[in-house]
Parts: structure tokens; C-alpha cells; sequence
């Protein structure tokens, strides 16, 4: 349930980004002076600080499974799985950043095209945001070894 009321939040918030721009692009346009200074090198900042958290986070996890895995026989492979994909969605998110504050100024000198680009950075937010969460809680339903025993 959780996982589709995620999805349907990403898909409204895709769906409002893309309706601001074209009817009301102030809104989100360089006009919006947060919005001016941060879809810039501010937000890679931001980006590489969450990023560099999360992949060190990832990676205690993976190791963590490893120990599991070894100490108790339990097999860790969806999480595994899904671990990877998001230490390379965030790895990914990071690098469409770095274009996006790249091309920014060269191509959006229109506040439809403004309210664009800031809106992906918003939805790069959002999709860092969730990633965190999700491997947040990966991390506190690993139950404790005396659980896995009996």
C-alpha cells in the first residue's frame, strides 16, 4: 500500500510540476529567489552531502547482510537488490543534477523553462528523499541476532 501511495505521490507531484510551469511558471521560476539560488551549485552540495551519507549508509547494510547471511544462513537478496539499485539511483540522480545546474543557464532563459528545470531539481529532491527512506527503514527491520536465532 505504502509503495503505491509513493508512486501516486511522485506521479502527482510530476503532473503539478509540469502544470505550474505552463500555467502559473512564476511559481517556480528564477523568479522564486530560494529557487534562483539553490538549483545551482547548492543543490549539488546538498546532493553530495546526502549522497556520500546514504552510499556509506548502503554500504554498512550490504555488510550487514554479509554477516547475516553468514551467521545465520538467511538469504538477503530482494534487500541486496534493492540496496544496489538505490546506491545507483542516487548515484544517477547526482549525475542529471550536475547537467541540470549545467544547462540551466544555458538553456532556460524563459520561465516556462526555468520553472522546468527547477522543477526536476524539486523531483530529484523528492526522489532522494524517498530513497533515504526507504533504505532507513531496511536498516530498522533488520531484527536483532537472539530473533534470527529461534
Amino acid at each position: 500500500m505504502i509503495r503505491i501511495l509513493t508512486i501516486l505521490g511522485l506521479l502527482a507531484l510530476t503532473i503539478g510540476m509540469g502544470v505550474i510551469s505552463f500555467i502559473q511558471p512564476t511559481w517556480l521560476s528564477d523568479q522564486n529567489a530560494f529557487l534562483r539560488n539553490f538549483v545551482n551549485h547548492e543543490l549539488l552540495a546538498v546532493l553530495g552531502v546526502i549522497v556520500t551519507i546514504t552510499l556509506a549508509s548502503a554500504a554498512n547494510l550490504h555488510l550487514e547482510f554479509n554477516r547475516l547471511e553468514e551467521a545465520f544462513g538467511e538469504g538477503f537478496e530482494e534487500a541486496r537488490t534493492a540496496t544496489k539499485a538505490y546506491a545507483y539511483l542516487l548515484i544517477g540522480l547526482f549525475a542529471v543534477a550536475l547537467v541540470l545546474v549545467v544547462l540551466k543557464p544555458i538553456l532556460a532563459s524563459e520561465p516556462q523553462w526555468q520553472s522546468l528545470f527547477n522543477g526536476a531539481a524539486i523531483m530529484i529532491i523528492a526522489l532522494n528523499i524517498l530513497s533515504l527512506l526507504d533504505l532507513t527503514s531496511a536498516v530498522f527491520a533488520i531484527p536483532p541476532d537472539k530473533r534470527l536465532r529461534k
